[in-house]
């Protein structure tokens, strides 16, 4: 049965430049196919907004690529593919409160066999 792994952002590591974000896995989530992933931002985290999450991977990562939730929350939501495996990274793209510019960071993700 397909489990929800929520991921929270929960602060900016501004003196850091491989590793913007402090994320609740650690920028290393462990899922397995069909999963549901959902991204959310702590209230103080100093995120203003998810703008993207994009799939790197060399085969597809998700079935359901992700997506802003309908609503006012804030939260991505994504549905790990069928048919992916071994480990692959994405990109979180997201803005900082009090600006326009769009950052990136770039966790992975662990599909379990």
């Amino acid at each position: 049965m397909p489990n929800n792994n929520p991921i929270t952002i929960k602060s900016i590591i501004p003196t850091s430049l491989n590793t913007p974000l402090s994320l609740s896995d650690n920028g290393n989530s462990t899922v397995s196919q069909g999963d549901t992933v959902t991204w959310m931002i702590s209230n103080l985290s100093g995120v203003a907004a998810i703008t993207g999450i994009v799939d790197n991977s060399t085969n597809q990562l998700f079935s359901t690529p992700p997506a802003k939730m309908p609503g006012n929350s804030g939260n991505w939501q994504g549905t790990i593919s069928n048919t992916a495996s071994g480990s692959e990274t994405y990109t979180i793209q997201y803005q900082i409160v009090g600006s326009t510019t769009i950052y990136s960071f770039d966790p992975t993700i662990q599909i379990n066999p």
